[in-house]
């Protein structure tokens, strides 16, 4: 199975950056992909839901919907 390892730096202020990531991961797992996200510099504050909810990217789902998607799908999130 092909493997892919997704780092993100981007945090809150670039919504669209900082969730691209996550909506990579979100392509990668239903093409079968086995995937993780690592979450560094500016990026790891993404892990706090009062944060969270705020990314709304252009042209993408809300960071919401994409994390919660990583989480039912247990796909590794590590800061």
């Amino acid at each position: 199975m092909a493997k892919l390892l997704i780092t993100a730096t981007h945090g809150y202020d670039n919504s669209t950056r900082a969730a691209m990531p996550f909506f990579v991961a979100k392509g990668a797992k239903e093409s079968g992909i086995d995937v993780g996200i690592v979450l560094a510099l500016d990026a790891t504050v993404l892990i706090k839901p009062e944060l969270r909810q705020h990314v709304k990217p252009y042209g993408l789902p809300p960071l919401e919907e994409l994390f919660q998607f990583a989480v039912d799908h247990q796909i590794p999130v590590y800061l």
